[in-house]
């Protein structure tokens, strides 16, 4: 999954978590969150075409523009919250 998504399934699932927390919805039932997070993130890490997505997952083009669609702007904002700014780094140290 790491080669796919980026992220080990571990992150995939802390990722859903948020996701749910943050009040997130409308990906594609027939998909759920945790396969329209990968779908997503495969999408969006490796420029996979969502055709091809779709033959892989066994759903339409459509279900796989709706997941990428639906869950593209919360995993965005998820994952922002994550980010360190500048304000956060220590500037005793230096990067390694």
């Amino acid at each position: 999954m790491c080669h796919t998504t980026g992220l080990t399934r571990d992150r995939v699932e802390e990722s859903c978590v948020l996701i749910h927390r943050a009040g997130g919805g409308g990906w594609p039932p027939i998909l759920g969150l945790f396969r329209s997070v990968v779908v997503t993130l495969a999408y969006l890490r490796r420029n996979r075409l969502q055709a091809e997505l779709a033959e892989a997952y066994g759903v339409s083009q459509s279900m796989i523009s709706r997941a990428v669609s639906a869950v593209t702007p919360i995993l965005a904002q998820v994952l922002t919250r994550g980010v360190p700014t500048a304000d956060d780094l220590d500037d005793r140290r230096t990067a390694e």
